[in-house]
């Protein structure tokens, strides 16, 4: 008997229970985690019932003129600039959950918000032919302790 066959919740039934639903896939006999294929798929429904008019197969995510990338190690942000801007203007700054860029000639700021935590020393900022990119590290799963002192 495997690992799996032991925890009931594992039985595509007990899961349907727990939903409320039938799920599309599953057979009799057959553990939750026996084959995992439908799951993109599902997602993908879900998301799309969630949010209507988005498109949930977006590789990155896009904000009022920037796009947003992520790699294994690093979020990149690509912000649209204006022919009217004056690219000299312009102050980008980093907090661990998103980015704040300043100097538009209408006096606004533009506030993209970031998919995961990132380190915002790790920054560099770049522009080339109005477009403004931001190439931050993400923040490690890996994270050194820090002590943190105890007052007396």
């Amino acid at each position: 008997m495997s690992g799996f066959n032991r925890h009931p919740w594992l039985k595509w039934e007990q899961v349907e229970k727990f939903l409320g639903q039938k799920l599309p896939f599953g057979e009799k006999g057959q553990t939750f985690l026996d084959n995992m294929t439908w799951a993109e798929g599902y997602v993908q429904d879900m998301l799309k019932k969630a949010m209507p008019g988005m498109d949930a197969n977006l590789s990155s995510q896009e904000y009022a003129g920037s796009e947003i990338f992520e790699t294994h190690e690093h979020v990149i942000i690509k912000v649209k600039i204006a022919k009217d801007e004056n690219p000299r203007a312009l102050q980008v700054f980093v907090k661990s959950n998103q980015i704040k860029v300043t100097g538009f000639l209408s006096g606004k700021n533009r506030i993209i918000k970031l998919p995961t935590l990132v380190q915002p020393r790790t920054a560099r900022v770049s522009y080339k032919q109005r477009l403004l990119q931001i190439k931050v590290r993400k923040r490690g799963l890996r994270e050194n302790y820090v002590e943190a002192y105890i007052r007396y």
